[in-house]
């Protein structure tokens, strides 16, 4: 049980900078929802404040945003939960018995517990690349989770990144040729199959919103002799094109294993953290200290991969398996914005049936579609400097979510 002092420590934070015994965070100005507090932000774009219920507000004049003040943990540099929702504009609520933080702030909500990598944010289940800690009294976010995921998330409009075009959309149809991808054999069914359908039909869709868009593959064919230069291929392919987004379009599987179902939306490994692949028992630790050329984007992708995520769920209906992280090789040489989705299991008998039919496949297409544009809508919200339309805040999670 928390000591009075440490509970006020870790619900405190909003107006006073905590200095425990032990902790090795540097000083700086105290911050807080204040206008005059010290700020980061793109110089050009001043930083936003939050009206209770409305989400995003217009934009407030400020002064650039400062960093947040660091804490080392374990080797890794880690901001405190109460600076963070400081920061965004965020009401801390602690549980103490579950040793969690909702942060809130009308549509907008946070869930952190100590010692997980699993959050819940904006009511979708997101895997962080390094564990939420507890140290001396207050709940931290690793610096990388917070700057290149959970910022992104929770206040696009302070992202100093360039808001990105959106112009040229790059669909991947997932294997093809020798490589089937996962099968179904008792309903004879394959991924390379049924992803390319999927593929062609939101083509039409966003075709029809006035969207440049190419596929990687319009036919059934390996794009190389390998399967490490096919996935590279993918990628020269999106480069080339000019690609402003890239759509990786996958089945999952966990055969023989026929029960699990759901969704799961992939970017790629952020530099110096674990992927979700590495983290279970025995994995090795595979981390990548290099950034890839797709981790300039890490924070438009987060954003790209939270909207897919949200619309195929609420579309689909189906459980929210996660917003996940891997070295996912067809992403890892893109120069834009790039996910993958797995929109649901062939190895689940329930899903698989519905993925053989062409109405559900054109039901995926239009919950992508649905993703890209609450993307889209995101971007110029930003670009304009303006409130984030109601159609990109959070919806309820399904009610079968794990």
């Amino acid at each position: 049980m928390f000591s009075a002092a440490v509970r006020f420590g870790v619900l405190g934070g909003f107006f006073l900078q905590l200095f425990t015994a032990g902790s090795t965070t540097k000083a700086a100005t105290p911050v807080g929802p204040s206008p005059t507090a010290p700020l980061r932000a793109a110089p050009s774009r001043p930083a936003a404040g939050v009206e209770a219920g409305k989400g995003l507000a217009k934009f407030a004049s400020a002064r650039p945003l400062a960093a947040l003040p660091t804490t080392r943990i374990k080797g890794m540099d880690y901001v405190a939960a109460d600076d963070m929702a400081a920061r965004l504009a965020l009401k801390a609520t602690w549980d103490e018995p579950k040793r969690q933080l909702a942060l809130v702030a009308g549509t907008r909500r946070l869930l952190l517990t100590a010692e997980k990598r699993e959050v819940s944010c904006n009511g979708l289940r997101v895997f962080l690349g390094d564990a939420v800690r507890l140290h001396s009294g207050r709940l931290y976010v690793s610096k990388t989770d917070y700057e290149r995921c959970l910022l992104s998330l929770l206040r696009p409009d302070l992202v100093s990144d360039p808001v990105p075009r959106l112009r040229t959309i790059v669909l991947d149809p997932g294997h093809g040729g020798a490589d089937p991808g996962m099968e179904n054999k008792s309903l004879r069914i394959q991924e390379k199959v049924l992803v390319l359908d999927v593929a062609l039909r939101l083509e039409k869709l966003l075709k029809a919103e006035g969207y440049s868009v190419v596929l990687t593959r319009r036919d059934d064919r390996q794009l190389a002799p390998t399967k490490e230069a096919d996935l590279q291929r993918r990628a020269i392919i999106a480069n080339a094109s000019g690609a402003d987004l890239f759509v990786s379009i996958h089945f999952n599987s966990l055969f023989p294993d026929t029960r699990v179902g759901g969704t799961e939306v992939y970017v790629f490994t952020r530099p110096g953290q674990r992927s979700d692949t590495s983290w279970g028992f025995g994995q090795v630790d595979d981390t990548e200290r290099a950034a890839s050329p797709v981790n300039r984007h890490d924070a438009w992708t987060s954003v790209l991969a939270h909207s897919l995520h949200r619309e195929t769920i609420a579309g689909l209906k189906t459980a929210d398996r996660g917003h996940k992280t891997k070295h996912v090789a067809v992403l890892r040489g893109l120069t834009c914005p790039g996910v993958l989705v797995e929109s649901l299991f062939l190895s689940n008998e329930t899903e698989a049936r519905r993925a053989a039919t062409p109405a559900y496949r054109q039901q995926i297409a239009d919950a992508m579609a649905a993703g890209i544009r609450a993307y889209a809508a995101t971007l110029e919200a930003v670009r304009r400097k303006s409130p984030v339309p109601s159609a990109t805040l959070p919806r309820p999670a399904p009610s079968n979510s794990p």
